[in-house]
């Protein structure tokens, strides 16, 4: 009888009592939302298999970053990217599908330096130049994932290609524990097959991890939250419920503040216009690539370079979505990597990061590194559109000043 549950005792009985009628009635919540969990879960499938179809049939030429003629005020998406595995080359897609977690697909692998210790170690491109001489693409049905490796200054295969399922089952696979900038997450090895073939191109032990779906919290700066302030704490209820399968996913559902193994936000927005300027540092004839900054979305606009250091938002009148921009991206020696060679570049033409640094260092979150680009996060409602190159952009929130990076650990 619940009438008996509540009454009180010496030891405690009523507190019992009443968390176990609150923990049947959020079970009861959970169950009754799982049918609609797994319908929307069936409807993202879907609408993933059709974007990553037609992501299949795209070019594979870098696309073109001239300056593009705009009626005033106009903006238009110009690139989409992904990086199935971080730190490798960028894949360029025509459409994207939107998720809070970033763009379906985006950062969803990573690959760990195992150390002689056991201990396993991130691998960064700045770290591991030599990840970018691999190069992603999809398969013609859009369900694997083909990585090619390159030798320095080649242009064709070293040898085999790797091929990945896009969304690989995680029965039966090693868990693993990634913890990336002091935001943890658990992943999954890919086994023998895929860590063999990365180890013998990078010459030491690798493990080809895959995020699993288990996201990373955001810590760093959020819509509606002072700029030095993260996710608020968990109070001791709410951590000892995450620990209950059903209910970890009922409280984790519909969260905008979570990450795969991005680096500290879902989406990175770049303006041509900046990148043009970039650009426009290098000696005579050289020329910036534009997968070195990393970012999702690009865009022109007749607008001024570093206009965008203060966007607050930017919408997509097609769909109605926002992405809300709660940070500046502080750049690391990344830019400075040899794309052609695969090692840190030793000549003028690759050397950007210290150009930047004379006058971009305008953020004192990260005052020691030059800005470029926004990071942002999903806006309510978004999660399952699909952006395409050629949408209108507009700038939705602009202003009054530029923001100041947030992240524990990272923030100067």
């Amino acid at each position: 009888m619940i009438t008996d549950i509540l009454i009180p005792s010496q030891n405690g009985g009523f507190l019992l009592g009443a968390l176990a009628i609150f923990l049947s009635s959020l079970s009861y919540l959970v169950l009754s939302q799982s049918s609609h969990l797994s319908s929307r879960k069936a409807k993202r499938a879907k609408a993933m298999k059709d974007t990553f179809i037609s992501i299949s049939q795209q070019s594979k030429d870098i696309p073109n970053t001239e300056a593009t003629n705009h009626a005033p005020n106009t903006m238009k998406i110009t690139q989409l990217y992904i990086h199935p595995i971080k730190s490798l080359r960028s894949l360029p897609v025509s459409s994207a599908l939107l998720t809070p977690t970033g763009f379906a697909h985006d950062r969803t692998f990573m690959l760990l330096h195992k150390q002689p210790s056991g201990e396993l170690k991130n691998m960064h491109i700045a770290n591991y130049p030599s990840m970018s001489l691999f190069h992603p693409s999809l398969s013609p049905d859009a369900t694997k994932l083909v990585i090619e490796h390159r030798k320095p200054g080649s242009l064709t295969p070293s040898g085999p290609n790797l091929e990945l399922d896009l969304e690989p089952s995680c029965s039966g696979l090693e868990e693993v524990k990634v913890d990336m900038h002091s935001s943890p997450t658990t992943g999954y090895n890919m086994g023998a097959e895929a860590n063999d073939w990365f180890s013998a191109r990078f010459g030491f032990p690798v493990i080809l991890t895959y995020w699993g779906g288990n996201p990373r919290a955001v810590l760093g700066n959020l819509p509606g939250r002072p700029s030095n302030e993260g996710p608020k704490p968990q109070s001791g209820l709410t951590k000892l419920l995450s620990h209950i399968p059903l209910i970890e996913d009922y409280l984790k559902a519909d969260s905008n503040e979570k990450i795969a193994f991005n680096d500290c936000f879902p989406y990175l927005v770049i303006s041509l216009p900046s990148f043009q300027n970039v650009s426009s540092r290098l000696p005579p004839g050289a020329s910036m690539d534009i997968t070195k900054f990393r970012s999702n979305i690009v865009v022109s606009t007749s607008l001024p370079a570093w206009d965008e250091d203060l966007w607050g938002s930017i919408q997509f009148p097609s769909s109605g979505t926002e992405i809300i921009l709660t940070s500046n991206c502080g750049r690391c020696k990344s830019l400075n990597v040899d794309y052609r060679t695969g090692e840190h570049g030793k000549t003028d033409d690759v050397k950007v990061y210290h150009r930047l640094q004379k006058d971009r260092r305008v953020d004192q979150g990260v005052k020691y590194s030059p800005v470029f680009g926004r990071y942002g996060v999903l806006g309510k409602g978004g999660e399952g559109v699909v952006l395409r190159v050629g949408d209108e952009v507009r700038v939705g929130e602009r202003l009054e000043k530029t923001t100041r990076f947030y992240w524990p650990g990272i923030t100067n």
